[in-house]
C-alpha cells in the first residue's frame, strides 16, 4: 500500500485496543443521529425563512447584541472572519442587516439587523446551532470536559488535514 493510500485510510485499527464492535457502531449510530438532525433542521430553516441555518444563527446573535463587529460575531458563530462576511454579505443584500460606520472611526463596522430581519425572526424556528448550543451547556461539566477530549481524540485519529474545518460554518446540505 502507498504512503497516500495509508494516509487517506487513516490509522490502522490499534490490535491492544479491546473496544468492542458494537461500541464503535453506536457510536457511527449516534454521530448519524447528530448530523441528520441538524440538516433536517437546516433544511426546515430553508424552508421557512429562505435563508442558511448559519444565517438566521447569525441574525439571532445580532439581534441579542447589536452593533457587534465582524470579529465578534465570527467569535460567537465559531467561524472564521472571512466566512462571516460572505454570509453577511447575502444577509445585506436581502436586506436583512445593516453596516453602520461610527463617524469619529470609519474602519470600524457595526453590525444590525433590519426591521425585515426581525421580521424574519419573529418567524423563524430555532437555529439547529442554538439547539446543539444549548444541549452541549446542558451537560455536567465532568461530561462535556470527557466529550470534548473524546472528540478531540477521534480529530485526530481520523488525520484530517483540513485543520480549519471546524471554522466553516455547516450548510445543512448534503
Amino acid at each position: 500500500m502507498s504512503l497516500s493510500q495509508a494516509t487517506r485510510s487513516g490509522p490502522e485499527p490499534d490490535p491492544n485496543n479491546s473496544t468492542e464492535p458494537d461500541v464503535v457502531r453506536s457510536v457511527i449510530r449516534q454521530l448519524r443521529v447528530i448530523i441528520r438532525a441538524l440538516q433536517g433542521h437546516s433544511r426546515t430553516v430553508e424552508r421557512a425563512c429562505g435563508i442558511s441555518a448559519s444565517q438566521l444563527w447569525a441574525l439571532w446573535e445580532l439581534q441579542r447584541t447589536p452593533g457587534l463587529n465582524v470579529s465578534d460575531l465570527s467569535r460567537r458563530l465559531s467561524v472564521h472572519a472571512s466566512t462571516t462576511s460572505n454570509l453577511l454579505d447575502k444577509l445585506e443584500q436581502r436586506g436583512l442587516i445593516e453596516r453602520r460606520r461610527p463617524e469619529k472611526d470609519q474602519r470600524i463596522v457595526r453590525l444590525y439587523v433590519t426591521d425585515q430581519g426581525m421580521e424574519l425572526l419573529d418567524r423563524a424556528p430555532a437555529a439547529p446551532q442554538g439547539e446543539l448550543n444549548r444541549a452541549l451547556q446542558s451537560l455536567p461539566k465532568g461530561r462535556l470536559d470527557d466529550l470534548n477530549q473524546g472528540l478531540d481524540l477521534l480529530v485526530e485519529a481520523m488525520n484530517t488535514t483540513e485543520e480549519r474545518a471546524g471554522l466553516q460554518p455547516f450548510d445543512g446540505k448534503s
